[in-house]
């Protein structure tokens, strides 16, 4: 492999998502990496999680390329449409038009406040 191919991977590797917590269970902080299926490791400091989880992406993306297992792309890297298919029951979607009607908004921009409002209380870094 030339030296800009790993560098290009390495690279790479740098933006999949990786989630750290701490288990208080076992004293450590567990890196989880979702993007890449069952690719997690742990470490004793937040730092060391974050630096064995490089490790540990490098070594998925290994596995995979010689079992031919599909490689997810980064999703820092992936467009997206905007557009969000959604089924609702009947109910509830008559629910959501008669909200959106009292407001005065449509209910598409009517369901995206919901959203923004509901990740906003899930997780407050995001916005």
């Amino acid at each position: 492999m030339s030296t800009k191919t790993k560098t290009s991977q390495k690279q790479q590797n740098l933006e999949y998502q990786v989630n750290i917590t701490f288990d208080p269970r076992d004293k450590i902080y567990v890196a989880i990496v979702p993007e890449l299926d069952n690719c997690h490791t742990h470490g004793n400091t937040p730092e060391e999680a974050l630096a064995n989880s490089h490790i540990a992406i490098d070594l998925w993306l290994e596995t995979a390329k010689a079992k031919k297992i599909p490689i997810p792309e980064p999703i820092s890297r992936r467009k997206f449409s905007g557009k969000v298919l959604l089924r609702a029951n009947p109910e509830l979607h008559g629910k959501l038009a008669r909200e959106a009607l009292k407001k005065g908004v449509s209910m598409n921009d009517f369901i995206m406040d919901i959203i923004e409002v509901g990740l906003r209380k899930v997780n407050k870094s995001l916005f």
